[in-house]
């Protein structure tokens, strides 16, 4: 499915746990590794290359194939990025939302840039992901929107590369009266039987109830070990909202697992 992942780092702890994460991912999926810096001065190349050796080496990697890149960036490190994943069409992105080294990898700045320059997916390593075992589910947040609905194709195929069942789940809230179980699961149960004829393979299904979509989604998750989230960057009901920087970046946060944002394509001329 994916054949080539690209990490970003920025010199700082934070920004190689997201290569922890490549790397198991990689195993799984038999991809291979490409660990990025991004400097704005010719004189930093070299400085770069010798320390993303030496970091790899002391990762201890052997068993995948784990290459170095250092971009020198003309404008912006999104846009330096946005370059290299044009150039890996097969690519995708796995970054930490937080870094506080040279090129402060940043959910809200590096992340919602690339968001807004690239469509591929992208998954992003929060601070509360310990590790990438990705043989849990894969739990899928929609919110009643066709925008939120976009990343249903991508997570039955993850689902599927790895062999896991996809959760499609909905948070509503405490005040919205329905009447039963079965009105107030009928959309994501929809869903999840349109899902599964389409993509051949079980998907499940809940809702769940909250006031907090980031932190629902995010405790679901914790509670199925979950292998990641996927969910849109854009979507809007009366009940909850997909926006980059608001309810996507809070889930982030919060979650115990990898983040995968995809920016839905009708969002080209928005």
């Amino acid at each position: 499915m994916v054949q080539h992942l690209i990490v970003p780092v920025d010199g700082s702890d934070a920004s190689w746990r997201a290569t922890d994460v490549a790397v198991e991912l990689a195993r799984r999926c038999d991809a291979d590794v490409e660990i990025v810096e991004v400097v704005f001065d010719e004189l930093e190349v070299a400085d770069s290359a010798a320390r993303l050796t030496d970091r790899v080496e002391q990762h201890g990697i052997t068993d995948l194939d784990v290459t170095t890149t250092t971009l020198l960036a003309g404008e912006s490190v999104a846009d330096a990025l946005a370059l290299q994943i044009e150039a890996h069409p097969e690519a995708m992105l796995v970054m930490s939302s937080h870094g506080r080294g040279r090129s402060a990898a940043l959910l809200g700045s590096v992340t919602e840039e690339l968001l807004q320059l690239t469509f591929g997916p992208m998954l992003v390593v929060g601070p509360h992901v310990t590790d990438g075992r990705f043989d849990g589910p894969i739990v899928v947040a929609v919110d009643g929107s066709t925008a939120s609905e976009t990343v249903l194709p991508l997570a039955a195929a993850w689902g599927i590369e790895l062999g896991v069942e996809p959760w499609i789940v909905e948070v509503t809230s405490p005040d919205v009266q329905t009447a039963g179980d079965v009105a107030e699961s009928a959309y994501p149960a929809r869903l999840a039987r349109k899902l599964a004829s389409q993509s051949g393979h079980p998907v499940q299904f809940d809702v769940l109830h909250g006031r907090d979509v980031d932190q629902q989604v995010a405790d679901f998750a914790d509670s199925m070990n979950a292998s990641m989230i996927v969910a849109s960057t854009h979507g809007r009901t009366g009940l909850a909202r997909f926006v980059i920087g608001s309810t996507v970046a809070a889930i982030v946060r919060h979650a115990p697992c990898p983040v995968l944002l995809l920016r839905p394509p009708h969002m080209a001329d928005t």
